[in-house]
């Protein structure tokens, strides 16, 4: 038994030698091969075209490692106070959204500082577009029939099967005048391909504002109520939205404050699920939220659906079955469909009546039959 024993050990031992340097050497080549890629993903990030630049931020945010913080926050802030250097392919709005984009995917507080940064930069670059069009439109004669338009928001509309362009005629394009003198784009070159993703600040800010909510950093507070009460709503929306995401107190005074302010419908629906998203007491911004539910404008209503899929309260489900019954959007149906079974599964299981208590919590248990079509 001895010697069994003995041949049994000396057989593992010898199959610990032949197969420990396979996998040593496997992960050898792994580690080379991520050396490498980050050597070549920083290099192209800071020299790179306006591809590399772009593939670069999708790689760093993929791996998420905070070593990549410092890189892309100087990417980021590269160039921007520059009007010439802005217009070229490497620094167009898609490649600096997406460095946004790759620093709220790692999520580490050291990028704050850059973002805060950025935001106040790009702001002002929207600003300064904003007064151009303003001053344009002030010189333009009386009875001139041309129209100035300005990017007050994202874009770009993405072209449908029945639009008869080969690429989208959308208005909110950051070089919408400038590109569509051309007769065709050119799919060979850089500066089309840019354009035709039709990003603008608008979109770069909004991306910057989505990864300080991705960081939650309360240093970032100050900076983002600001925004709350920028001219723009798509900015006001996702300003809304961050700092629901922050979270602290001032944070929810800032967003009850602009509640009370706000004109737009869609803008007042984030507001309210951002302070009703942090403290299911305050119920009047639930109620709000109902009854944007019913509104005409179907912009509000999906705002409202999508406000109600995210808290997923069972109490919402019967509002949600009655706007179910009574929605011509297919759009918003989904999200209200999406809602109600966020709404069924909070119904199956309640939360502890023990220590989660208040005048929202309010539930039933089972899972009510689904609304006919």
């Amino acid at each position: 038994m001895g010697r069994a024993r003995m041949l049994k050990w000396a057989v593992l031992s010898l199959c610990g030698l032949l197969v420990s340097p396979v996998f040593a050497g496997a992960e050898d080549d792994a580690k080379a091969y991520y050396a490498q890629k980050t050597e070549q993903a920083l290099k192209d990030l800071e020299f790179g075209t306006y591809d590399q630049k772009v593939l670069a931020t999708y790689y760093m945010g993929a791996l998420g490692k905070p070593m990549f913080v410092r890189p892309l926050g100087r990417a980021l802030l590269s160039q921007l106070d520059d009007p010439a250097m802005r217009k070229a392919s490497i620094n167009d709005p898609y490649v600096k959204a997406h460095m946004a984009w790759a620093l709220g995917e790692i999520e580490h507080k050291a990028a704050v500082p850059y973002l805060i940064k950025a935001s106040e930069k790009v702001s002002a670059i929207i600003e300064e577009e904003r007064k151009a069009v303003e001053a344009a439109r002030q010189k333009r004669p009386a009875t001139s029939h041309e129209f100035i338009l300005e990017a007050n928001e994202p874009g770009p509309f993405l072209a449908a099967n029945e639009v008869p362009f080969g690429f989208s005629p959308d208005v909110y394009w950051s070089v919408a005048d400038e590109f569509k003198h051309i007769p065709a784009p050119n799919p060979d070159s850089e500066d089309h391909r840019a354009r035709l993703q039709g990003f603008n600040y608008v979109n770069v800010m909004q991306h910057i504002l989505i990864a300080l909510g991705k960081i939650a950093s309360p240093d970032a507070t100050d900076t983002v109520a600001k925004f709350l009460s920028h001219p723009y709503p798509a900015i006001r929306m996702e300003a809304a939205l961050t700092l629901g995401k922050i979270g602290n107190l001032s944070a929810l005074e800032a967003l009850e404050k602009a509640f009370d302010q706000e004109k737009d419908p869609g803008v007042r629906a984030r507001i309210a699920f951002s302070v009703f998203y942090n403290d299911h007491t305050r119920v009047k911004y639930y109620q709000e939220i109902l009854t944007m539910l019913k509104d005409d404008n179907v912009r509000v209503r999906l705002e409202a659906a999508r406000a109600l899929r995210e808290l997923a309260l069972g109490e919402s489900i019967s509002p949600l079955y009655q706007a179910y019954r009574l929605e011509e959007s297919n759009a918003v149906r989904q999200v209200i469909n999406q809602a109600i079974h966020n709404a069924e599964i909070d119904n199956l299981f309640p939360p502890n009546p023990l220590i989660q208590t208040g005048p929202t919590r309010i539930w039933i248990h089972g899972r009510p039959q689904r609304p006919s079509e």
